[in-house]
């Protein structure tokens, strides 16, 4: 991909990352790149206690995890993941992307594929998670399995191939994270830190537990838009109009997102954040109609060894 090699060519924190990894590795970056993979669990992953279920299909199919590493998306990390492909999304989709991925931690998962394979375990990882548009998903896709709700709230990304495995590590961890996930893909396994951040997100009870419910969401919120207007009377008139663009996606309708977030915010509700997430990914233009994205997904199949 010609237009993929330019804007890496000039990306800084791929030119960053492969300086890192070059020093790290030394005359094994190739080999080690080629067995090694990253994936992030976003905040709904995290929320809604899909860790088990992942690390169970990752076994299941080869991979190892051998780093882990928690951390927070802000705004800006958000848009730089994905600079070159959001360029086609509307304003109201980046504005729910940062309620989404904002909303709490996220993990990061190195990996080691097991065995030789002729394809890169990113590029191969990437063909097991299932692709992207819900109705082409296959059964025992990563995607399937895990059940996310819309398109939106995808619940888990991967590093699609090699390059973007050290773009998205170099961007995504701070120096010290960073040095000591570059010795986990060196070595080829966790080490005790590792181990831990990976028993605290199973078993302490913090994660997990949401459910991720468009009509509950909806319920609760016009529930609480009514009390609202019934507590305090100089409010009935913008809690009318939320009322009245809810109905409106009850028959399909989609939410101007920006101005309805803006209104809504006005009434002053103690919302749960993921009841505000699953509305905003269910109800909006999700891409400009004459967006394209800078780099494309390439044809399937055309990895070139």
């Amino acid at each position: 991909m010609p237009v993929k090699a330019y804007h890496y060519e000039l990306d800084t924190c791929f030119r960053e990352g492969y300086g890192e990894m070059s020093t790290a590795f030394g005359d094994r970056t190739t080999e080690i790149l080629h067995r090694s993979a990253l994936m992030l669990v976003k905040p709904d992953g995290m929320a809604t206690g899909k860790l088990k279920a992942i690390r169970d299909f990752l076994e299941g199919h080869g991979f190892s995890i051998v780093g882990a590493e928690l951390f927070r998306f802000n705004r800006h990390t958000g848009r730089e993941l994905w600079r070159h492909q959001h360029t086609l999304a509307s304003l109201d989709r980046l504005a729910v992307n940062d309620i989404v991925l904002q909303a709490g931690p996220s993990l990061m998962l190195l990996l080691r594929r097991r065995g030789d394979h002729s394809l890169p375990a990113t590029v191969h990882l990437s063909s097991l998670k299932g692709k992207a548009d819900i109705t082409q998903q296959a059964t025992d896709s990563l995607r399937s399995i895990i059940g996310r709700p819309n398109r939106l709230c995808s619940m888990i990304h991967c590093a699609d191939e090699p390059a973007d495995l050290v773009r998205e590590l170099n961007l995504l961890a701070d120096p010290e994270p960073r040095e000591r996930l570059l010795a986990r893909l060196a070595d080829g396994a966790p080490g005790a830190a590792d181990a831990a951040i990976l028993d605290h997100v199973l078993h302490s009870g913090e994660f997990g537990g949401t459910v991720l419910d468009r009509d509950a969401a909806v319920q609760r919120i016009r529930q609480a838009v009514r009390e609202r207007a019934a507590e305090r009377p100089e409010l009935a008139e913008p809690a009318g109009q939320v009322l009245a663009w809810l109905e409106g996606t009850d028959r399909g309708e989609l939410l101007p997102w920006r101005k309805f977030a803006a209104v809504l915010a006005g009434l002053e509700l103690d919302l749960d954040v993921w009841d505000v997430a699953m509305l905003g990914t269910s109800h909006i233009q999700e891409d400009e109609p004459d967006g394209v994205k800078v780099i494309g997904n390439p044809p399937s199949g055309s990895w070139h060894t």
